[in-house]
């Protein structure tokens, strides 16, 4: 199990020594960059990306993909908005509601997926599209107001990272942790290598696929509540590009779309690569605009590379 884990792992060091030289060069070129704002600006931005990108590691390590986490993450700063303001019996009903609809969206498309063969792609699509549409009746545009009392909290600061960015990493810990040391890990990883195989071994593939689907839902709410308070507000189309990133910083960090290969530690250096690449060219003036041509490039790149190295081990 060891020498698997390791291995897995070792997926992401490519993204690691990216991470290095970008944050050198950067350090080098740019004196804002090294400022401490703009460091603590950096750790906030990459923990509600780094939160998604667990979420969506889940089903590509079962060889799926989640597109729901874009409008999970909008409706639970919704819900935020709308009903934490008053009390804390407001927040942790808030909270509740949040977590609720992403388990209950990432009950429906793991449902979809097994009982209904929908492929992965089109009924978490599907799911998405429902939500957006939710969120825009609730709050057609950014409004309302997250508890300042729960903002305030979650960005005190202990040096350059804030209470978001720490229970970030206390929630890596904590995947990496489940899906590299208990059964339910090697049956994520066993059904990302084959779900026959992984059947034939005693594995109940439907039951850990519907599982897997309820977590990314609720690790997806939990990044939207974490957006919220940084955002204090409430916003039904926030949510749209962490999709497509989320599956980038997977990519980047050595995770396989075809399932079964890489770590949630690369996700964390891929989330890591993309807020450096949208801080640095923000600190260059470059129009954001063209940070979404950056962040296409990188992953199609990825996959390329993904793909030359599947080859080479065959």
């Amino acid at each position: 199990m060891t020498g698997s884990i390791r291995k897995q792992i070792k997926q992401a060091f490519p993204a690691l020594v990216i991470v290095l030289l970008m944050i050198i060069v950067a350090a080098l070129v740019s004196p804002s960059f090294r400022n401490a704002y703009n460091l603590r600006n950096i750790a906030a931005q990459v923990a509600v990306l780094a939160v998604v990108a667990i979420a969506q590691c889940c089903v590509l390590f079962i060889g799926g993909i989640d597109m729901s986490v874009s409008s999970i993450i909008s409706i639970s700063t919704i819900m935020m908005a709308l009903y934490s303001a008053e009390t804390v019996y407001g927040i942790i009903i808030s909270i509740f509601f949040a977590v609720g609809i992403g388990a209950l969206t990432g009950a429906v498309n793991g449902i979809g997926v097994v009982k209904f063969q929908i492929p992965a792609m089109i009924i978490t699509i599907s799911t998405q599209a429902f939500l957006k549409g939710l969120c825009l009746i609730l709050m057609p545009s950014s409004g309302g107001r997250v508890n300042p009392n729960f903002t305030a909290f979650m960005k005190t600061r202990i040096g350059i990272l804030n209470i978001a960015v720490i229970l970030a990493i206390l929630l890596y810990v904590i995947s990496f942790l489940v899906l590299h040391y208990t059964r339910f890990g090697r049956n994520v990883y066993a059904i990302g290598n084959g779900e026959k195989y992984a059947e034939q071994s005693g594995i109940k593939v439907k039951k850990n696929i519907v599982i897997v689907y309820i977590l990314s839902g609720m690790i997806a709410a939990v990044a939207g509540v974490l957006l919220s308070a940084r955002i204090s507000t409430g916003n039904p189309l926030v949510g749209d590009s962490y999709a497509m990133d989320s599956v980038t910083a997977a990519v980047v960090g050595g995770v396989s779309m075809n399932g079964g290969i890489g770590s949630v530690i690369g996700a964390l250096f891929g989330a890591i690569i993309l807020t450096l690449v949208n801080n640095i060219m923000n600190n260059i003036g470059i129009s954001p605009y063209y940070q979404y041509i950056a962040k296409g490039l990188i992953l199609v790149l990825s996959l390329m590379i993904f793909q030359i190295k599947r080859k080479e081990r065959r």
